[in-house]
């Protein structure tokens, strides 16, 4: 049984476009769709009950009564509250292809033979860039971003995600991990990421099995990576940068806070290393990241690392 979680805000203009394609997966193992609505302001909860109507058996609606605070938080409850043998994230602007369930479903499966279901696992795929009108911006979501999936290191995820929510599947053995929700966060993908660098294996189909639109709120990212305007633009937003290097040591020190003592003596040495970045001279910091291996997949994003970390 695969439980689907879809966090929806004013997901309105997709919505329908995404259940369906979901709906309509090919040969799908059995499933159902948890849609969670985070007190839209527009007529989600009316589609979201449309769907509920329609498809009884694979829809159930929850409507939240109070904000949860940002897409990470609503994702995090509610994986957090989920069971079922493995789990699914889907956003709402998104477009699965058919096969993405079966062949995530069969893919993770294969893991379990290799590593034991009692291993946590997180399994994840590429994706197709897509404008909102689904006109396609890239084949490849990682050769566009320059995304290297094979970086899986715990010292690699504490400084770049390379998980997206969206084209992710883990089995039962990774939720139990999931119960405490962190009071900091990159974004939730980033935390699943983190933990499972930690305490499972991390695997990744290297194939679109999904659309990723991109669109007026959801730009991020929808500019090609290490491009000469894309590092001007980073350098000139300071403020948004030291607020992404603010939550990521926020995560870091939630991540030992939270599973400290689970967690092997080398990786809580490297946790607590990354942590004593924020109070390191630029040398010092340097000589850290370079030790440690907290470097990015590019020696551009690695030296903008070293010069505004």
């Amino acid at each position: 049984m695969i439980t689907v979680l879809m966090a929806v805000y004013n997901g309105e203009k997709y919505l329908r476009e995404q259940l369906d394609s979901i709906l309509h997966q090919e040969n799908p193992p059995e499933f159902q769709v948890i849609v969670s609505d985070d007190c839209s302001g527009d007529g989600s909860r009316q589609i979201i009950r449309e769907y509920e109507q329609k498809y009884p058996k694979l829809v159930m609606g929850i409507y939240r009564e109070k904000p949860s605070g940002g897409a990470e938080h609503h994702f995090l409850q509610l994986l957090s509250e989920a069971d079922g043998r493995y789990v699914m994230l889907s956003d709402q602007d998104d477009v699965w292809l058919p096969e993405k369930m079966r062949l995530l479903y069969n893919e993770i499966q294969k893991m379990e033979e290799k590593w034991g279901d009692h291993m946590p696992i997180l399994l994840h795929s590429d994706m197709e860039v897509v404008d909102e009108d689904k006109n396609r911006i890239a084949d490849s979501y990682f050769t566009y971003q320059k995304i290297s999936p094979e970086r899986t290191k715990l010292c690699q995820e504490l400084v770049q995600n390379n998980v997206t929510g969206g084209a992710v599947i883990m089995n039962q053995a990774m939720l139990s991990y999931f119960k405490q929700i962190p009071s900091v966060c990159l974004m939730h993908d980033s935390w699943i990421a983190l933990v499972a660098a930690c305490f499972g294996k991390i695997g990744c189909m290297n194939r679109p099995l999904y659309l990723y639109r991109q669109h007026g709120s959801n730009s991020l990212g929808a500019r090609k990576a290490d491009t000469l305007e894309e590092g001007i633009e980073r350098i000139a937003d300071g403020g948004k940068a030291r607020e992404n290097y603010r939550r990521m040591f926020g995560q870091a020190k939630c991540l030992l806070q939270i599973y400290g003592r689970q967690m092997k003596e080398s990786d809580r040495k490297t946790v607590e290393a990354f942590l004593s970045l924020q109070n390191s001279g630029r040398l010092r910091k340097i000589k850290i990241m370079l030790s440690y291996g907290f470097t990015k997949n590019t020696w551009f994003r690695t030296l903008g690392q070293m010069m505004f970390m």
